[in-house]
Parts: C-alpha cells; structure tokens; sequence
C-alpha cells in the first residue's frame, strides 16, 4: 500500500508541475462561461488495466510473498459529462478479478482466494489544470482529481455452494488525461476505493473495518457534440469594461474638483456683490439691483439646482417693484465655434428669463442679451465662470 500511495504522490506532483508550465493565453478563471446544452461536452471512456485487493493474512496463512501474487485484472467503461470547464460528473461501470491468500487451503485451493467483481460508482471530477492554468482550447495534458461513491459486489465459489456478496463502497483517484485530438483523449486512471471488510469471506478478512483495491488503467476517451467552452466575455472585453470605468471615476473625481472650484468662486461673488450692496445702497426704501451671476455646466443651458436657488434669492427681492431685469448670456472661449456660443449663451439667457416668469416676475419687466463669447463675464482665463447668465 506504502508503494501505490508513493506512485499516486509523484503522478500529483508531476501533475502540478505540468500545469504551472502551460502558462500562456487567457486565463479565463473567473469571468465565466457560456453554459452549455445538456448534450454538449460529453465524452465515453473504456479502459483497461490491473487490479490489487490489499488484505492482511491472519495467523497461520502462507504467501509468497511476491508483490505480484495479489494483482489481477480490471475493464471498466464510464460515461462523463462536463458542467462548466472545472466540473464534471462521471458513471463508471468497473469489472474485474480480485485475488489474494486465505488460511484454509483446503477450501480456496492451494490457499488461494480468487473472486470476479462488479463496482459500480458516480463520480465527481475536478479539472485542476483548467482551475489552476485557466481554460484553454490547445492544452495537452489535464490533471482531474475526483471521488465518488458506488456499490461493489463480489462472488465466490468453494467446493461447497458459491457464495456472493456486496457492500456500498467510497472511491477516489487521479484521472491523467492525454489530449490527442479535438475528440480523442487517451487516460490514465489511478484509484482506489474502499469498501466493509465483511464484503470478503471469513477466511479472508484479517479483523479489520475496511478492504482497500487499487486499481490502474489505461484507456481512451471520446468527446463529443461540443466539446470546447465559449467565455461569456474575452480578456480584451473585460479589461475594457474595468478601463471604461476607472475613466468614469477619474471623471467624476474632476467633475466634483471643478464645482467645488465653482461653489469657491460663486461665494466670493456672492461676498463681493454684498460689499456692493452696503457701499451703493441709497437711504430709503430703493431697491438698489446689483449684479446676480447664474452659473451652467459646460455645453449645458439648463438650470440647475444651485442655479435655481440663485434666481429665487434674486426673485424673492425683486418681486415687489417693477425694476426692469436684464439678462445677458455668456459662454466660454474655449469651447465651441462662434455661432454655437452665441446660441449657447442665448438658451442660457432665455431658460433663466423662464424661470424667473414662472416665479411671478412679469416678461414685460425682462430684457433678454447675449454675447457668446465674444465678450468675458470676468477673466478670459477662467473659462468655467464665463459659462452664465448675468442678471443686472
């Protein structure tokens, strides 16, 4: 047992190694795949090879002693369908000859212990070299560990009436895959499964709980239908999509920079047009009407939440008397042709004297201006507070 268990170490370790070298193209691990119809990537295997039944002998049986001598034979054929490009499901169907060494030589013969069996088992598959090197269509090698559960069953005959019996049995192993062709695979399979000792006749079971059989075979697999995956996005589309959105987040990181740069200046515009209001204030009740800026994004003529806040300040003085209003629109000279400007900072002119009428100041009191860009509200070299409607 020491042997197989070192054999089944050093296949895994090759196993491990092979994958970690198959290193190129995408490695679609995580971003999924199309899923596929039932009958797509199913594949049929047959295999043959050999098969050791590892029992103890209890007092007083004689062996050789040879390795060999508990070695027989093993076919099996499955059948495995393939869920995603990591996860399989296998039925297996396994025949085969057991044999070993019993204390009684007088009913085994020559003291040995022979018997045919049947092992029946599903099985999970786990594609490791497609979960560690990511899915790819040109890989040769693939490494699938699996475990399963099944029944085995086992007959005997003696020099008395034959004898039959059969116990659910645990099984795991490590399936080597070879690929030839887009259809053809050739396996190594490498298990082993577990089964009650008292599947075995008395004079077999050495007095503990479980028998071990190690089985290895050779085979081919036939895939058929589809039997590639198709990735629900490719590496470039991805890379595109997380690109596309670090752009949105610098964007609105600058978006946020620009209006807190505008909320700075409309308060030191709203400070200076009061240190206005105090110096040119007449004695009385006059309404003295100092400048009021509404400010617009880039390329927008719409008001916005600030902006409508601006004009009900202004509208709320300017209500209860009849000073005329003049409204002139303005654009920046950085954006734009001429005569789009001069639409521009017209639409802007005209969707604030909108706003203002739909708040009670009458049209009769508001005079409409525009100027484009020809002229700067305040500084050529600031172009983001050019874009408004001054009220005076």
């Amino acid at each position: 047992m020491k042997k197989i268990l070192l054999i089944l170490c050093a296949v895994a370790m090759v196993c491990t190694s092979a994958s970690a070298q198959q290193t190129d193209g995408e490695k679609l691990r995580w971003k999924g795949f199309e899923t596929n119809k039932f009958w797509d990537n199913w594949e049929v295997s047959a295999g043959v090879g050999i098969s050791r039944l590892d029992v103890a002998n209890k007092a007083g049986a004689k062996e050789p002693g040879k390795f060999f001598n508990r070695n027989s034979w093993n076919l099996n054929v499955g059948a495995t369908k393939w869920f995603a490009p990591i996860i399989g499901m296998r039925l297996q169907l396994d025949g085969g000859h057991f044999q070993n060494y019993a204390k009684n030589a007088d009913i085994y013969g020559a003291g040995a212990f022979q018997t045919p069996y049947v092992f029946v088992h599903g099985d999970v598959m786990l594609n490791l070299s497609n979960w560690i090197g990511g899915y790819r269509e040109d890989r040769v090698y693939y490494a699938i560990p699996y475990a399963g559960f099944g029944y085995t069953a086992m007959s005997w005959t003696k020099k008395t009436p034959g004898s039959y019996n059969g116990e659910y049995a645990t099984t795991f192993g490590l399936l080597n895959k070879f690929r030839v062709c887009k259809n053809l695979d050739i396996q190594l399979d490498l298990r082993t499964w577990i089964f009650p000792e008292s599947a075995l006749p008395a004079e077999v079971q050495c007095g503990g709980t479980y028998a071990f059989s190690f089985t290895g075979s050779v085979g081919v697999a036939y895939r058929f239908n589809k039997t590639g995956w198709t990735p629900a996005h490719s590496e470039t589309e991805v890379q595109g999509y997380i690109d596309a959105i670090d752009k949105l987040k610098r964007d609105l990181s600058n978006a946020n920079e620009n209006i807190q740069t505008i909320n700075n200046k409309v308060g030191e515009l709203e400070k200076e047009n009061n240190d206005l209001k105090k110096r040119v204030a007449p004695a009385g009740d006059e309404v003295v009407n100092a400048h009021t800026v509404v400010f617009f994004g880039k390329n927008e003529y719409e008001l916005s939440t600030f902006a409508m806040a601006t004009v009900d300040k202004y509208v709320s003085s300017m209500k209860n008397n009849d000073t005329k209003i003049v409204l002139v629109g303005y654009a920046d000279n950085s954006t734009g042709s001429a005569s789009y400007n001069e639409a521009i900072s017209q639409k802007r002119a005209e969707a604030v004297k909108e706003y203002m009428v739909a708040k009670g100041i009458s049209t009769d009191r508001i005079e409409v201006k525009w100027v484009g860009a020809s002229e700067a509200a305040f500084s050529d070299d600031d172009v983001e507070i050019n874009r408004c409607v001054v009220i005076m």
